[in-house]
């Protein structure tokens, strides 16, 4: 394995070095410099204090997780769990997703892997290269270049699915100002792409929960002065073939399954008081709904055609009305000014109930669509009142990741991370529910203390009250349960093969019980899985498996894969 060079080690990441002048306030020089810098050493002082950073009293130990050892089946396929290998794939079950890096000279810094399989009675508990469809690249990466200004995508700064739902499409941003969608071996879409206008800086994106809308945080130079860039994606699953999406050929930000066709820039919102953004985390109200079909039973969007009314009602009355999300919210961190700012997403899914679910007038304006800011979806140029608002802008010492509550209701929250370990909670009030939003109800109500410099919040799958942080100054992941009562600590991996975590994320599954989370090891030049939980063949004889070599254990790496460079971030999902 390469190694970092020696001056890596020794960099200084004190609060004073991130672009801040002695005197407390902004360097904009430096912050500009540093937003800029895309080294190692650069993305590396993006992401705060390492490990090594911070003052110990002696070496410390690290246990070793436990890791499942590998078997290999028919044609060189590994898998680790279950067994043996039967000719019958059974049900099948994969993730697969992008992750992002800083590649070594002359590596593409985004590839495609699978994250867990299950087919033939053998569970691949290991991230490892797709068996087909691509690898290193990614291989939406040709399609990128062709669209990227001079063919130079740049860096990828951040990437996001909708969390709250299947997400078969993510969006990547890049230093370039390039926006891309990606998928899986079954799910490409179109994989559209757009470009942001020139000299503004991307730093975070955020896809609300069925994959309606993104936003990505920008610095703009000119203005001196932070934005949200809100995109609307499209979906057509006439386009593309794809069963489980909306026949439509105008279906812009309606919740989906995530296989996009095209994207448009709806416009910006400025974030006062926040110069430089450098994170965002965007939500709607719907999480537990189900698509139901026709018969009762689930179903599927094809079924539905918004031209008639009977089906129109059914979205926005009727057996489906609550499928879709009627408020939301964004928080957007500004860690070089101490600021969080919540924005109110109600207008968007408003807006888009109201012209396709309600009367045939509304329906019939979506059928002009397309890229002038004149056509459906109009920009905020044309009608500026579905603009978000900022709400409110909070002090937040040093934020460094920002995550809120998928489900919406009065039990809503946001939590945002800060540099020293404390992850504060925040209610949310009306942002979160159809109730008018009310900057009063904005307010942090509690903390949990978690390990140092917590650069990212993640969702554990199927608990709206537990939420997990890769902590970097401590080389820990830890899991937040906020519950009805004060947050806490539920359950902390430390593991000496995880060098460096800076980013966490918990796999999709199918037809499978499998706590699983997978672990973006900036400078151990890899990422790895964890399980913390049982893995349960639920579909198919519901096989149970404990962890570790007796089945007792708290955790198990499930393996390793390496990368030509450091990863960042891992963007995944369950391939259909």
């Amino acid at each position: 394995m390469k190694r970092w060079p020696g001056i890596l080690a020794a960099l200084s990441f004190l609060p004073s070095a991130f672009g801040q002048a002695a005197n407390g306030k902004i360097d904009r020089a430096a912050a500009l410099r540093e937003l800029r810098d895309f080294s190692p050493s650069g993305m590396s002082r993006r992401l705060g204090p390492d490990y090594a950073a911070y003052p110990r009293a002696g070496q410390e130990k690290f246990p070793e997780v436990w890791m499942v050892p590998a078997q290999q089946g028919p044609g060189g396929r590994i898998w680790q769990v279950g067994g043996p290998w039967t000719k019958s794939a059974g049900d099948y079950s994969s993730t697969q997703g992008q992750v992002l890096f800083v590649p070594d000279a002359g590596a593409f810094p985004v590839d495609r892997v699978t994250i867990i399989e299950w087919a033939h009675g053998c569970f691949a508990e290991a991230p490892l290269p797709p068996w087909h469809g691509g690898f290193r690249p990614e291989p939406a990466s040709e399609k990128w270049r062709k669209a990227a200004p001079g063919g130079n995508v740049g860096m990828p700064i951040a990437m996001a699915r909708g969390m709250g739902y299947w997400a078969n499409n993510g969006l990547a941003v890049f230093s370039s100002g390039l926006v891309a969608a990606a998928g899986t071996v079954t799910a490409r879409g179109l994989e559209p792409t757009l470009q942001l206008p020139a000299g503004k800086i991307p730093t975070a994106i955020s896809i609300t929960n069925k994959s309606e809308f993104a936003l990505i945080t920008l610095h703009d130079p000119g203005k001196r002065t932070g934005q949200v860039a809100v995109l609307s994606m499209q979906t057509n699953g006439k386009k593309t073939g794809f069963v489980h999406e909306w026949q439509d050929d105008h279906a812009w930000s309606l919740p989906s399954v995530g296989l996009f066709t095209d994207l448009k820039l709806l416009g910006f919102v400025d974030l006062p008081g926040i110069e430089f953004p450098t994170g965002v985390c965007a939500v709607g109200n719907d999480l537990n709904h189900r698509l139901n079909g026709r018969d009762g039973n689930a179903g599927l969007l094809r079924e539905y055609d918004l031209a008639r009314q009977a089906d129109r009602d059914v979205f926005a009355k009727g057996p489906n009305a609550g499928y879709g999300s009627t408020a939301g919210f964004a928080v957007v961190i500004g860690k070089y000014e101490n600021k969080a700012a919540f924005l109110d997403l109600q207008p968007l899914f408003e807006r888009i109930r109201e012209m396709y679910f309600t009367t045939e007038e509304n329906y019939r304006k979506t059928r002009n669509s397309g890229t002038d800011p004149r056509q459906w979806p109009f920009s905020f140029e044309t009608d500026p009142s579905w603009r978000p608002p900022v709400v409110k802008v909070l002090d937040v010492p040093r934020p460094t990741a920002v995550i809120a509550s998928l489900a919406g209701g009065a039990k809503a929250r946001a939590l945002i991370a800060s540099e020293d370990g404390k992850v504060g909670i925040y209610t949310v009030g009306g942002l979160a529910t159809k109730d008018p939003a009310s900057a009063d109800a904005v307010a942090r109500a509690g903390e949990a203390q978690v390990g140092r410099n917590p650069v990212c919040l993640a969702y554990q799958k199927h608990a709206w009250d537990t939420f997990i942080a890769a902590c970097r100054g401590d080389r820990e992941i830890v899991w937040i349960r906020i519950g009805e009562s004060e947050p806490r600590v539920v359950r902390r991996l430390r593991d000496a093969r995880l060098l460096d975590p800076v980013f966490v994320e918990s796999a999709d599954t199918h037809g499978i019980e499998a706590p699983l989370i997978t672990v973006a090891d900036f400078k151990g030049r890899k990422i790895l899985n964890y399980r913390y939980g049982p893995l349960v063949f639920a579909t198919q004889g519901g096989a149970r498996f404990g962890m570790g070599p007796d089945g007792k254990a708290e955790f198990e790496c499930g393996g390793v894969l390496e990368f030509p460079g450091s990863p960042f971030c891992v963007s995944a999902t369950n391939v259909n």
